[in-house]
């Protein structure tokens, strides 16, 4: 619509300027040719006037034509769009190599990163588990890779970290019937073997050791590595299980000065909660 706008005002300004160019050349020559062609003139005045809208109007029309087409972009040169086209392809060029190198920087970023944490996890294992023809071979390592311990054990043994540092090998010959020692990767340091052991706190451990016949041994809490930061015995009127730590049910570290302990009593298994108030050094 905008469009035939433009068109139908260009084309009246180009005919109404025609029409004012033509009468001055008109007047130009009329008063040199006035009595002469004055007769000629009044035959042929209604033709003239018919003939110069005519041609004004053609020539009005094609000079609006061309201001629209140049207005609309139309109208290049061959040079012109040659530069444009070359500009464009060195822009999507340009556009593409970016592309690429930020593609091959983000690869190489993650591949640098996954590397780095499969050296680190590498770094962290300091245990080997495999199966021989005589059983399961444990062998556990220092930060150098240098051996501290091996053991082949009859059926497969469990190795967890329990806590920073610290690992878990345990293990099972019944229900229950445990075995369990700790080893920590920073020094090496290997625990002693615990029998149904309850792991609290992270570096913690309560059992019951059965001293012979003994089925009134008190529940003694101790670190893992038995360094003095913890050691405390609890007697309690614990029921007799199948093996002794069967009469405690469980044990969870709730501050640095208290345990919650849960166990059984009597002959009738009674259960009783109890928070017990312990020393937990550095």
């Amino acid at each position: 619509m905008q469009a035939g706008i433009d068109l139908l005002g260009q084309w009246l300004l180009s005919h109404v300027r025609i029409i004012v160019i033509w009468k001055k050349v008109e007047k130009r020559y009329e008063t040199n040719a006035r009595i002469s062609y004055n007769r000629s003139m009044n035959q042929n005045k209604g033709a003239g006037k018919l003939m110069r809208v005519m041609i004004a109007g053609a020539l009005g029309g094609m000079i609006a034509l061309m201001y629209l087409w140049a207005q609309s972009g139309a109208i290049y040169t061959k040079v012109q769009s040659e530069e444009v086209n070359q500009q464009a392809g060195l822009l999507c060029v340009e556009e593409k190599k970016a592309d690429a190198t930020k593609g091959q920087i983000e690869r190489f970023n993650y591949l640098t990163k996954a590397l780095c944490e499969i050296e680190k996890n590498i770094r962290n294992i300091q245990f080997s588990l495999r199966e021989t023809a005589d059983g399961y071979e444990l062998i556990l390592y220092d930060r150098e890779k240098r051996e501290v311990f091996s053991e082949v054990y009859p059926m497969k043994p469990w190795v967890k970290e329990v806590s920073e540092g610290i690992l878990e090998i345990g293990i099972s010959t019944g229900s229950p019937a445990r075995y369990t020692f700790y080893f920590r990767k920073e020094d090496a340091k290997i625990s002693d073997t615990f029998y149904n052991a309850k792991l609290f706190g992270g570096r913690c451990i309560a059992h019951r050791p059965m001293v012979g016949d003994q089925w009134d041994e008190p529940l003694i809490l101790t670190d893992i590595f038995e360094e003095g930061i913890l050691y405390q015995e609890i007697y309690r009127d614990f029921s007799v299980t199948a093996d002794l730590m069967s009469a405690i049910y469980s044990i969870e570290l709730t501050d640095e000065e208290h345990i919650m302990l849960e166990y059984c009593v009597g002959e009738d298994y009674t259960v009783v909660s109890e928070v017990v108030e312990i020393e937990l050094g550095e």
